[in-house]
Order: C-alpha cells, then sequence, then structure tokens
C-alpha cells in the first residue's frame, strides 16, 4: 500500500504558480519569483487594505485549471530572512509532481499569506486563503502561532497543515482533527535528548536558555520529564527566556558560563542560535558545557557562522531531519528533493550549499496535502469538500530513505525518522564550512513519538480536560 501511494504521487503533477498575497494582496508571477527581501526591502501595505474584512462569501475552491494551496509565511518582519529556505521546500514538492504529469489535469497555485508574527492577524489570513478557493493551508509561520491556527482550522471545519515545531499546545490543548503536523515533534526531540544526553551520555543537569514558544516551552519541561525517567536526579539548574529579536544577552550567557551545567538547551529561531553562539565563544562556554539544539547541521541557521569562523564545531549537539551530505543514506525519492532544492533559483541566487530542515517540512507538507488530493480522485470523491479532503489526508502514507510516513490518529502527527549526531567541522568543505555531523543515532517516530498514556498522563498534569 504505501508502494501505491508513492507510486500515485509519481503519476501526477502540478506547475508551479507563485502569488505572493502580503497584508496588501500584491501578487508575484511565479516565473518572476525572487529571493526572500528583509523587512526594510518591502512595500507597506495600505493600512485600510490590511484591515479590509474577508469577503463574505469564499469563492470555489480551486475554480479554474488551477489547484489553490495557502501559505502562511513571513514575508516581513526579521524572521523573512530566511523564507526562502521554506519556500523552496514547497516549491520543490511542486516541481517533482509536476515532473510526473498532472494532478486532476490542473497546475498547482500557492498563495502566500502573511500574518506578520501576530497571533491575532492568523485566523484572518487563513480565512481569506479559504475565501480565495484554497483547498487547504500549509502553515509554515512558527510554533507561537501555531495553537492560533489549529483553533481556526476546527471552528472552520477547513483543513491545515502545520510545519512548525509541533508542541503539546496544538496536540493537548487545541486538537483539531482538521490540523496535521508535518514538523518536527517537541516531545519527540525532549526524548531523544534524554535518551541520547541522560541515558547514554550520563548528563546530570542542564540549564535552559530560548524563546517562548509553545515548542521550546515543551522541550524544556519534556526534557526534564524523559531525563528523570532515566535518571530521577537529573534537574534543571535555571531556566532563561529571550526575545526572538534579542541579539545581545552576553549577560546571560556569562551567567550560564559560570554555573557550567553538564548541557544547555538552546531553543529559539535562528538569529538567536547566532548570538548564542557568537556570545558562547566569548565568554568561553563551549570550553565547558555541551550545547544541545536543533538546529546542528541546518544551514539556515549556520551558514553566516560557518563563514565568519564562529560556529562551534564539536561542541553543538542535537537533532536534524536529514543527513544531506551523505548520498549513500538517501534513496531516489531524497536524492531527487535535494536536487530539486540546490537547483532552484532562489537557491543559486541566495548562496544556500544545502537542503534546509525546514524545506524538506514543507516538501513533506504540500506533499501530504496532493496525496491527499490524490487519493480523493481514486476514490470518486470531492477534494474541494473540506471535510472529504481533511480525511483523505489522514489516511495517506509513503515511504522514503528518511522512514515511514504517516498521520498517527492520536495526534495528526506525521511520522518520519529524527537523527542526532554531534556536529563537525571535518568533511563540511564540500559546504563552505556548514558542519555536518558525526556518530549519527536513527530514530524512529515509534521510539520518540509519546504513546497514548504518555499523553493521557501529561493532559492530566495540565489541567486539559476532554482530550482523550
Amino acid at each position: 500500500m504505501k508502494k501505491k501511494w508513492l507510486s500515485l504521487l509519481l503519476v501526477f503533477a502540478m506547475v508551479l504558480s507563485l502569488t505572493a498575497c502580503g497584508n496588501n494582496g500584491s501578487e508575484t508571477a511565479a516565473n518572476e519569483t525572487e529571493a526572500p527581501t528583509n523587512e526594510a526591502e518591502q512595500e507597506p501595505a495600505a493600512q485600510e487594505e490590511a484591515e479590509a474584512p474577508a469577503a463574505e462569501e469564499a469563492a470555489p475552491a480551486s475554480d479554474g485549471d488551477t489547484i489553490k494551496i495557502g501559505v502562511l509565511c513571513y514575508l516581513s518582519s526579521t524572521r523573512s530572512a530566511t523564507l526562502g529556505f521554506f519556500q523552496i521546500g514547497w516549491e520543490a514538492a511542486a516541481a517533482e509532481i509536476n515532473a510526473a504529469g498532472g494532478i486532476d489535469g490542473k497546475n498547482v497555485e500557492f498563495l502566500l499569506y502573511d500574518p506578520q508574527g501576530d497571533a491575532a492577524q492568523v485566523s484572518q489570513r487563513l480565512t481569506e486563503a479559504k475565501n480565495d478557493g484554497c483547498v487547504a493551508a500549509l502553515f509554515t509561520s512558527g510554533d507561537d502561532l501555531a495553537p492560533t491556527a489549529a483553533e481556526w482550522a476546527e471552528e472552520n471545519k477547513f483543513p491545515v497543515i502545520l510545519q512548525s515545531n509541533t508542541s503539546t499546545e496544538v496536540t493537548l490543548k487545541h486538537f483539531s482533527e482538521y490540523c496535521y503536523n508535518v514538523g518536527p515533534n517537541a516531545w519527540a526531540f525532549a526524548k531523544m535528548l534524554a535518551l541520547s544526553a541522560v541515558g547514554e551520555e550520563g548528563k546530570k543537569n542542564f540549564v535552559f536558555c530560548g524563546t517562548d514558544g509553545a515548542a521550546t516551552i515543551d522541550a524544556e519541561n519534556l526534557l526534564i520529564l524523559e531525563g528523570q525517567k532515566l535518571d530521577p536526579d537529573f534537574e534543571c539548574l535555571a531556566s532563561y527566556r529571550v526575545s526572538t529579536s534579542d541579539s545581545e544577552f552576553s549577560n546571560i550567557i556569562s551567567q550560564i558560563a559560570t554555573t557550567a551545567p553538564d548541557m544547555v538547551l538552546q531553543q529559539g529561531g535562528g538569529p538567536t542560535f547566532v548570538s548564542f553562539a557568537q556570545q558562547g565563544l566569548m565568554f568561553g562556554l563551549f570550553d565547558v558545557s555541551d550545547v544541545y539544539n536543533d538546529f546542528v547541521v541546518d544551514t539556515s541557521t549556520n551558514s553566516g557562522l560557518a563563514e565568519t569562523g564562529e560556529y562551534p564545531y564539536g561542541s553543538t549537539k542535537g537533532m536534524f531531519l536529514l543527513n544531506f551530505w551523505d548520498e549513500s543514506k538517501m534513496d531516489d525519492t531524497i536524492k531527487n528533493f535535494c536536487d530539486l532544492y540546490m537547483e532552484n533559483e532562489i537557491c543559486a541566487s541566495s548562496g544556500y550549499v544545502a537542503p534546509a530542515d525546514a524545506g524538506l517540512s514543507c516538501y513533506r507538507g504540500v506533499k501530504a496535502i496532493a496525496l491527499g488530493i490524490q487519493a480523493c480522485l481514486d476514490a470518486g470523491t470531492d477534494y474541494t469538500d473540506p471535510q472529504v479532503l481533511t480525511e483523505a489526508i489522514g489516511g495517506i502514507s509513503w515511504e522514503d530513505s528518511t522512514g515511514e510516513h504517516h498521520f498517527r490518529e492520536l495526534d495528526n502527527q506525521l511520522t518520519f525518522d529524527y537523527y542526532y549526531g554531534v556536529s563537525c567541522e571535518e568533511g563540511s568543505e564540500a559546504y563552505n564550512g556548514n558542519p555536518v555531523a558525526t556518530d549519527i543515532i536513527t530514530y524512529s517516530s515509534d521510539d520518540l513519538l509519546p504513546t497514548e498514556q504518555e499523553m493521557k498522563d501529561y493532559a492530566e498534569k495540565l489541567g486539559v480536560t476532554g482530550r482523550f
């Protein structure tokens, strides 16, 4: 059955047409797609247009010759600098499907919407996507806004695919049958660190330094939970919260270095890790503590550090989703993804040196939507009906060298392999010094994702009733 779905995927295609819809609804044609710009380079939206209410009646889903997929992403704010790493992922999925021939004889059109980092605007942007005729939405705007997207999906009975790190805010507090998760799971990340750092390496304590996102909070709390299952004396010595826009927190770094914990759990967006690494080197943090995070080899974060010689090779450990430097670990499907990613115009113009984990997650998200549409076509059902497509997405599956993929009924989490390793400079020459990883341990979803009983117990601890 898994092979059947994979073969079905390769039988249809999408011709990519990108429409960038910011606050002012401006559009960019597919053949004129440019590398993402910083906030200062973007035209300000007209206030009256930014606040315009959604149309009272939704447009017919995927009318005409296109199938529309809405994408909520950062088109403004400091986070827009990383848009390209995400965008190439969904474009790679479209290019792969396009090479095989068609999906219901139609092209796919991505409509981009910017919630501007504001939870209050998430619902508005998703409503616009629905009213503009999109059949589903891909949400890439961060775990801090993801709970709002899940609430909207439940209220509107409309399929939303979350790419950001999955938190218990989504799987427990705001769970929706209409919301699916293709990004890394915070619980799986915490359990992986506990098994590796506490179980295998004997770490006794840690200090947390990161942002206030839902998944980052989970990473801290669940590392304590999972670590104490292996060593009841495992403890958190201190917790420091920083803003995603903070570039100077040297006082925090100096305190952590003085504390000299066995490990530092660093969590947050790319710019936060860059500042953390630079200031950590200044205060000798990496001489006394190892740092664990989920950005070990992701070039979307590390390129600048590698170029300036500031990446702390050997001292950073943790999770990644793709061994992009080792083709012997890839099958043809993942090799093709890497090729499509690196051949993308945005990749070439921006100087990217390897596929990013975020891009792989976006690729998987679009692939899941496409397989859901194909399942509807095979069954003779209407994929423009949100209820029908949602149920179809829940039943899809495929397999490649990064694991077996399906959505768990328990929490709508996509399954895939997680990799743990130590950052390494040796072998990174082909990637402009961006680190690769050594001593890799592969964990399956069965190894890491929480069981129903674990989720029930944690829901009770959080005071969440009615989830099970």
